[in-house]
């Protein structure tokens, strides 16, 4: 069915997504195209008395060990893997237009996203996966962290964050 598999990784270090990623190329012996976005905007935009230079070349430097471990785990788990990685330009390009992009040039039959951060300041944001849908007229699949990695803690100690502080406690 599915004959190759762009997954967009992030800079976190769950595996869900690379383990979701391994399944599906297992399942359809697809090829994987495993693609980390360096989005250089929000460092940036408060960085006119810094040295620019040095911001960029850290961000990409951790880009760079993004890649590196997701090869490393995904290294002899599917038919074909590459890992790329890609430098947003500072105008005109979100990340997900970047992740449509490189599933078109790359023929994807499926993307794979990781599962949105909930947090509450994330309004900001873009919507990746709905930008993704949006640009690239592919599917479109969210792997989702296992239940027990999911958590939200109200900083008020609400009522609604004591099965959270009851789990941390056991």
């Amino acid at each position: 069915m599915f004959k190759k598999i762009l997954v967009a990784i992030s800079a976190s270090p769950a595996d869900t997504i690379l383990a979701s990623a391994i399944e599906a190329a297992r399942k359809y012996d697809a090829q994987i195209v495993a693609l980390h976005v360096v989005d250089l905007t929000p460092c940036l935009i408060d960085a006119a008395d810094c040295y620019v230079d040095l911001i960029v070349e850290s961000m990409e430097e951790h880009g760079r060990q993004v890649i590196t471990r997701a090869r490393d785990v995904l290294d002899g788990q599917a038919r074909s893997v590459e890992v790329r990685m890609m430098t947003l330009p500072l105008t005109r390009m979100t990340i997900g237009r970047a992740i449509a992009s490189v599933a078109e040039e790359t023929a994807a039959d499926l993307i794979l996203l990781g599962e949105r951060n909930t947090s509450w300041w994330n309004w900001l944001n873009e919507d990746v996966a709905a930008e993704v849908a949006r640009c690239s007229g592919r599917l479109v699949q969210i792997a989702a962290r296992p239940r027990a990695e999911r958590y939200t803690a109200s900083l008020d100690k609400s009522q609604r964050s004591i099965p959270f502080l009851a789990s941390v406690n056991k």
